[in-house]
């Protein structure tokens, strides 16, 4: 018999259930044609928060260009580190490893993973896509747990192998049910204006047989301005 319960916002029943709890494990699964992402939980420690934060009702920011005196000075940065500014964070920027078809960010919570056949840091065009962990077993929150609190207009940072830094203007931040699939435009790879995407869980977490899964993915596009 499969047994279900959820996790609702603010409360922490079941959250301790069974032999451990469900934190973020992050998979891209390449197919022959076209693509696939999908987030699915793996046991985390129970003193993990179980309710990342969820978007607020928002807007979206066009991507008309700024003046220089409309964006901040970019911050000195390590090479290939994301800086998330508004959040206070910043994590260094690994390339996700693929494995028996499987893109997965590094295991260290702290740390962001890059998708390798997506734009290069310091690409002129394409979709640059960055995963991380909402959390993890022993480690607790993740450099991406707020990422829902991050609002459109406001930036965000990457720098590349050689320290030099882009600022990227936040668009639109969501949060989609997984139930409806990837947003695939995530996956556009060296094609197209060039963009950062920055993808992890969210939502409510739901037990299936005492295993977690977070319901929801969040998505924070953002365009470069300069």
């Amino acid at each position: 018999m499969v047994e279900r319960s959820r996790v609702k916002r603010g409360g922490e029943s079941g959250w301790r259930r069974g032999s451990g709890v469900i934190g973020l494990l992050l998979a891209v699964a390449m197919l022959s044609v076209g693509a696939m992402l999908f987030f699915t939980d793996e046991p985390s420690s129970p003193v993990i928060d179980p309710n990342p934060p969820r978007p607020s009702a928002q807007g979206t920011v066009d991507s008309a260009p700024l003046a220089n005196g409309d964006q901040p000075a970019p911050p000195m940065l390590p090479p290939e580190t994301l800086s998330l500014g508004p959040l206070g964070v910043t994590a260094p920027i690994l390339n996700a490893t693929v494995l028996n078809g499987v893109l997965t960010p590094p295991l260290d919570v702290t740390q962001v993973g890059k998708w390798v056949d997506g734009a290069r840091l310091e690409s002129d065009s394409g979709t640059v896509l960055i995963a991380g962990h909402v959390n993890m077993s022993g480690q607790g929150n993740g450099a991406l747990f707020n990422l829902a609190r991050i609002r459109p207009g406001e930036f965000v940072h990457t720098s590349d192998e050689q320290g030099a830094v882009t600022t990227w203007r936040v668009t639109n931040v969501v949060e989609r049910p997984k139930a409806d699939g990837v947003e695939e435009s995530v996956l556009d790879g060296p094609e197209g204006p060039r963009r950062l995407a920055v993808v992890t869980c969210g939502g409510d977490l739901e037990y299936i047989n005492g295993i977690g899964d977070y319901e929801d993915n969040v998505y924070l596009y953002a365009d470069h301005v300069n």
